[in-house]
This record gives C-alpha cells, structure tokens and sequence, in this order.
C-alpha cells in the first residue's frame, strides 16, 4: 500500500482513533440496564435519548465533506477528538438525566465527524488498494469492539462504574490529541463544480447505497446496543454474560475485517458483500428464532457481518469519482438517519411486544439491506473495475 504525504505516526494514530472508537460507541448496550437502574427511566427514554441527539449529529455528517473542504483532514479529526472528550466528560459527571442527554450530543457529533473524515482519508494515503486498506482499518474497529466489551464486563464485574470508565477512555482520547501535533496527513483539494454538470445529489445510487448501508449498520450496531438488554430481560442473563457473547461477536468480527481484504480483493466487492450478508443473516435469524441454547450462533454471525461496511465504502470513491467527500457525508447521513429511526422504533418495540419479539428487527433490517446490495450489484455489474 502506497503512502501519500502521511507519516508514520499519522498512520499509527489514525489506526488507533479507530480502535478507540468502540470503547464509546459499541459499549452503550452493556451501560443501558445500568443507565436505565441510574437515572429511573425506559427502553424508550434510552432510545428516544439516542434518536434525539443523534439528530444533530447527522447535521454535523451531512456538512463533514464541506468541513473536510474548509478545514482539511487533520483539523477536521482534531475538532471530533475535542467533541468526543467534552461529551465524555460532561456524560461522566452529569448528576441528572438531563446532563447526561447533552453530553451526548458532542460524543455523537464527535463520531460523525471522525467517521466521515476518516473514510475519505484512507483512499487518500492508500492509492491502488483502498478496499484492501479499507477492510484492515476497519479491522481496528472490530479489534477495539472486542476488547472494549470483554474489558467492560470485567470492569463491571470488579465494581467499576460506568462514569469511571468513561473518564478513562476520555483520558486516551486526550493522548491521542496531543500526539497530533506532530502528524502530517494529505488534505484533499475541492473539486470545482463544473457548470451543467449534474450534482451528485440526482444520482439515484447515491441513495440506494445509504440506505442499503444504513440498514446494515441498523443490524450490527443493533448487536451491541440491544442484544445485552435482550439476553437480561428475556434470558435473565448477567450484562456481564451480555458482554462476553457480544466479545466472541466482536473478535470473529476483528478476524473478518483482517482477513476481509485480501479475500475480497480476489473475489470482487459486491460479490462477496452479497454472499457474506446472506450467511450472516442467516446465522441472526437462527440464533434469535431458536433462542437460549443457539445464542452463540449470533456470535458467529460476527465473522459474516465485518466485510459489509469498508468493503461497500471503498466502491464509494469510485463510483462517485466526482464528490466523493460530499457522497461520504450524504451517505454516512443516510446511514445515521436510518440508524436512528431504527433505534427508536427498536426502543418502542422491546416496551410493547417484549424483547423476544423485538429483536426480530435485527434480522429483518439485514435482509432490506441484502436486497438492495443486490439492487446495486445489477445496476453496476457493467462497471467492473468499480466493484474490483
């Protein structure tokens, strides 16, 4: 992989940005039972707290091509680390559900931002194997899934509290930002819109791709944020015991994006997204049918789940040769917007019919997604060297 005006300690930072990124995002799910015992308040507080503030976090998306123009890549990180502290810290020491509610609105602003920067950064620095690139970063996100929710449920287990450990991943994330200053990384120019030419907004498959995006990332990220509070209300299980399943998940899951790469370089793109999305559904919808003695099936559904997302990614570049940084924000928008709604409908649904019915919605948003990735495969099949 070629290096383009980036050095080594960016690289190494940029890696372990998303290796740090689960310890906040991907923990939620074990906090909710906490949460909710903390602050006296219900599935559907907790799911209408996350659509809410999420909403102004999809604003901070949809602008973060435009961010990325004004500021450049390295500034535009630097604002989501700073975000992402503040929300902690405020999370952290909030004494009311209030507090608690308003810092997460930096925390999710600061993701947002991260995640938009950081996915049009590694086509940037990795020119000729941005799939291959794209599946290894996001390995550290998975790496970090699996170490972040086996940690916390040790941490639970010895009595330290949530707003500990919040406090802690903050003081990383302040690490992080100081070694900053001395990492260079490429800033991508912007690109004139040349007059008649058609806005990257009318292209059709720009939204097909956000929402087949969204309602897989509805799906994984579901895994972490419900399936513990599914396993406590309908199986009686320890969050501790949550977090071990949700452990074996992730660390299948760190497997496939390590290994991801290489298998889909030799195989195509959307070819290999489609057959790992029909195991993984699969695997989902056996684990949650059959129940208590088939849960280490979802587990395994892990390995399936973690080629989807950077694999699709990468094709964005390509297939939006023109705007790929505002394709990016539209689409991690769409994706954030689908994200939310699906949480708060989730949230409604595990109060009124019950958890054992409820996570049904995981499998079910899974298979939307794997027809419309289908949906994309005929209408590009002509465009071989983008599904490379």
């Amino acid at each position: 992989m070629k290096e383009t005006k980036v050095n080594k300690l960016g690289v190494f930072l940029l890696f372990t940005l998303m290796f740090l990124a689960p310890f906040i995002e991907n923990t939620r799910g074990i906090f909710i039972p906490i949460f909710k015992e903390d602050f006296s308040v219900s599935n559907t507080a907790i799911s209408s707290m996350i659509t809410g503030v999420s909403l102004a976090g999809m604003a901070v998306t949809f602008i973060g091509g435009a961010l990325i123009e004004k500021l450049g890549q390295k500034k535009t990180v630097l604002l989501g680390i700073l975000c992402l502290i503040l929300g902690m810290v405020l999370q952290a020491l909030s004494n009311s559900y209030f507090m608690f509610f308003v810092g997460f609105i930096p925390i999710i602003a600061g993701l947002n931002i991260y995640s938009v920067a950081s996915n049009t950064m590694v086509p940037l620095i990795f020119v000729g194997s941005s799939t291959l690139a794209m599946n290894l970063f996001h390995f550290m996100y998975g790496a970090g899934s699996t170490v972040s929710q086996n940690a916390i449920g040790v941490l639970l287990d010895y009595g330290i509290t949530w707003r500990s450990i919040y406090l802690f991943i903050a003081a990383l994330y302040v690490i992080v930002l100081l070694a900053f200053k001395f990492t260079r990384f490429p800033d991508k120019q912007r690109v004139p819109v040349k007059e008649g030419e058609v806005s990257v907004f009318k292209n059709p498959k720009l939204y097909v791709f956000g929402a087949a995006l969204g309602f897989y990332v509805f799906a994984e990220q579901g895994m972490s944020l419900w399936l513990p509070n599914y396993l406590k209300e309908a199986f009686g299980l320890r969050e501790s015991i949550g977090a071990r399943y949700l452990g074996a998940f992730f660390l299948l899951f760190a497997v496939g994006r390590l290994l991801g790469g290489f298998i889909v370089q030799k195989t195509g793109v959307m070819r290999t997204v489609i057959f790992t999305e029909i195991a993984a559904l699969l695997l989902l919808f056996i684990g949650v049918f059959f129940g208590n003695s088939y849960l280490f099936v979802i587990s395994i559904s892990g390995l399936f789940f973690s080629i989807v997302f950077p694999s699709t990614m990468s094709l964005v570049s390509k297939i939006f040769k023109e705007r790929p940084g505002m394709a990016t924000g539209f689409i991690m928008t769409m994706v954030a917007f689908i994200l939310n709604s699906m949480n708060l409908l989730m949230g409604i649904l595990m109060d009124e019919i019950g958890p054992r019915l409820a996570i049904f919605l995981l499998p079910l948003s899974m298979g939307i997604s794997l027809c419309l990735m289908v949906f994309i495969r005929i209408k590009t099949k002509n465009n071989e060297t983008a599904l490379q």
